[in-house]
């Protein structure tokens, strides 16, 4: 039985695989839910371990631009195995703090990725607006990390704000 390893640890490794000999989304997902089990593990444990072994997996790029196509790529590659884990908002909020670990990584800090994935995951519908917003209200009293990187959102947060408010009033 996996040699003691971490259930992050397995979760990190299956994924990795997986991207590295483009498994079906299927498989993988049935090989992480074998471990969500076994390890008595959370939607939401899954999601922020697959989300970042997913970025992880990707070449550093040189410019932003490369990074931000590299980014959008994976993440609508894998949309089908992120939407299978990434199902309440809680799940969804635990996505963006594995984005947040990711863009400050070395090699993709520079390019100040936070908005283009973030946008990715919402356009892609893996990230839900209340997930969004939640991570945004929550950052006032998050680390400074968490709140420069939120500044950079401000644009996309104050659009999913004000369609927010466009919702109330029907």
């Amino acid at each position: 039985g996996g040699g003691g390893l971490t259930f992050e640890q397995e979760v990190e490794d299956i994924v990795r695989r997986g991207v590295e000999e483009d498994v079906n989304a299927d498989n993988i997902a049935m090989e992480v839910n074998g471990r969500k089990f076994a390890h008595d593990k959370t939607f939401g444990d899954c999601s922020a371990v697959m989300a970042l072994t997913i970025l992880q997996t990707l070449e550093v790029a040189a410019s932003r631009k490369d990074a931000f196509a590299s980014v959008t790529r994976a993440v609508k590659k894998w949309r089908p195995l992120l939407k299978k884990f990434a199902r309440s908002e809680d799940d969804q909020t635990r996505v963006i703090q594995a984005v947040e670990t990711f863009v400050v990584s070395d090699g993709w800090k520079a390019h100040k990725l936070m908005m283009p994935t973030l946008k990715a995951l919402y356009d892609e519908d893996i990230v839900g607006e209340d997930a969004i917003l939640d991570w945004a209200a929550d950052s006032e009293s998050a680390s400074e990390q968490t709140k420069a990187l939120c500044a950079e959102c401000r644009q996309l947060i104050d659009f999913l704000q004000q369609d927010d408010d466009d919702d109330d009033d029907d």
